[in-house]
């Protein structure tokens, strides 16, 4: 089953303050990388229960390399979506994070 892409407001604009950060370290880079994450969200998609859980109901996918964000999901079957919660950077502080999760 395929399931489709749903991205909650605050991992929204997490997506933006990230592609706007790396675009004014280097212009393109902010660009490649919403390009990069939007194809990871394909392979998310395509087997979201092969990621493991990191708290109850929320799953998490770490990107290939270079970047240094993972991608906080649940999976909601009755609507064949996956829902993203967090794009989270790895040296954040988790506290953040685990408020969010659910």
């Amino acid at each position: 089953m395929m399931f489709q892409v749903l991205i909650e407001e605050e991992a929204e604009r997490e997506f933006a303050e990230v592609v706007d950060f790396y675009d004014e370290r280097e212009p393109g880079v902010g660009q490649r990388f919403a390009q990069e994450l939007r194809a990871f969200f394909k392979v998310v998609c395509n087997d979201p229960e092969r990621f493991p859980l990191a708290s109850r109901l929320t799953r998490k996918a770490k990107m290939p390399r270079p970047w240094p964000y993972s991608v906080y999901f649940v999976i909601k079957r009755e609507t064949s979506e996956v829902v993203i919660s967090a794009i989270w950077h790895g040296s954040r502080k988790p506290a953040e994070l685990r408020r969010r999760l659910k």
